[in-house]
């Protein structure tokens, strides 16, 4: 697929590929390799972080959108600007740590602006194009747009974000790095789809007859009401909510509710069991349904 502008900068996240920096440095192709962290309190883990390189040539990025849906699209994307990698990396370090509205006055966040999935969702949050102020001295910003596992498979495609005219900008005087409004939002969208992700694989490995009785052009909707039904009730971990997803998967979406369903047949082994806090009674039926008395 071609890219349009000039490709000068591709944006590595680390923890997408690994032995990042090995591999980079192994390479006779690039310019300029910059760990991000390096510069950050968080140099200990500069190779799992950000890593902007300057490629020689058109090579590079020419292999990466060849390769289609390989590990390197879903761990880099492109950048055209005219800036020094200096430059760029020093814009770049604002977005490391971020306040988001509704955490507690001082709490940061770290931002991993370089993994695509979070790049993609992070830029289109901004509507049509970026501020200004995003992108810096970026022009244009590349990222692979891939189909979720649990979806039906479709071809990769490269979106491509371009900055917004400064006069419209709608940040005003707000810091780049406060994130609210559609921003603080993307934070819990990109939390969703990497944990429906890591649900999807676990039960195409473990529970594979349940998760195909559900047709993967429905599977983001079930997918998504589960997760809210499993919040509104108590799980509010991601372990919670797991065994709350399996849970509903085997004894159905009502599992909690439906008469003579999972739950009730569970309570009626033993009346104590109300007295327990909800999170001990998720944990003990999941426990229960896995006892050959349970299935």
């Amino acid at each position: 697929m071609s890219v349009s502008g000039r490709a000068t900068h591709v944006l590595v996240d680390g923890a997408c590929y690994p032995r990042a920096l090995q591999r980079l440095y192994r390479r006779d192709d690039l310019a300029d390799i910059e760990p991000l962290y390096l510069l950050t309190r968080f140099r200990e883990v500069a190779e799992q972080g950000p890593i902007l390189i300057r490629p020689r040539s058109s090579r590079f990025v020419t292999a990466l959108l060849a390769e289609d849906d390989g590990e390197a699209a879903r761990a880099m994307s492109i950048i055209e600007s005219t800036a020094s990698t200096q430059a760029l990396s020093d814009h770049l370090l604002q977005f490391v740590e971020i306040q988001v509205e509704g955490d507690a006055p001082g709490a940061s966040r770290l931002l991993r602006f370089a993994d695509p999935l979070v790049t993609r969702h992070w830029l289109a949050s901004y509507g049509e194009a970026v501020p200004a102020e995003v992108m810096g001295p970026i022009a244009t910003w590349q990222v692979a747009h891939w189909a979720p596992c649990w979806q039906c498979p479709r071809p990769l495609q490269w979106q491509t974000f371009k900055v917004a005219d400064i006069s419209t900008s709608p940040l005003g005087q707000t810091p780049v790095s406060e994130f609210s409004g559609a921003q603080a939002h993307m934070l819990d969208v990109v939390t969703r789809w990497q944990f429906k992700a890591r649900v999807s694989r676990y039960f195409d490995q473990h529970a594979q007859a349940a998760w195909q009785q559900i047709p993967r052009e429905e599977r983001d909707d079930w997918l998504e009401a589960r997760l809210d039904e499993g919040l509104n009730w108590g799980a509010q971990t991601q372990r919670l909510m797991a065994i709350w997803m399996e849970l509903a998967l085997h004894g159905g979406a009502d599992f909690m509710t439906a008469r003579n369903g999972l739950f009730e047949r569970w309570l009626a082994g033993d009346v104590s069991r109300r007295q327990m806090s909800r999170q001990q009674q998720l944990h003990a039926l999941d426990a229960w349904r896995h006892a050959p008395q349970g299935r």
